[in-house]
């Protein structure tokens, strides 16, 4: 049975599946700013916040894969974020309708 504890060795209360070693880092973050280049800052800076942690984990074997997801006003790029993690494109549609007005609201 996989263990339901922290990673031994680091700082996180993360709970990885132990049997696949992969771990999905995925910082969702609310942006009100509409413009390419605000996305791409924020983005750069959460893969950059969790970089210390994938390169921990990775020392210790595992398989991370990293990214941001943006709410408030929607990235183009979270189409991609989402549909590489297998949700597919009629919930990505719903997914981008449900954040962007529930944070509005």
């Amino acid at each position: 049975m996989p263990s339901k504890c922290a990673i031994p060795g680091t700082d996180s209360r993360l709970r990885p599946d132990e049997t696949q070693k992969k771990i999905i880092l995925v910082d969702i973050t609310v942006s009100f700013e509409n413009r390419t280049p605000a996305f791409r800052e924020t983005r750069a800076r959460k893969l950059e916040k969790y970089a210390p942690l994938a390169d921990t984990l990775r020392t210790k074997g595992y398989e991370v894969q990293m990214d941001a997801l943006m709410v408030g006003a929607w990235d183009p790029c979270n189409e991609r974020v989402l549909r590489t993690y297998g949700i597919g494109r009629r919930y990505v549609l719903l997914m981008r309708r449900l954040m962007v007005s529930d944070t509005i609201r």
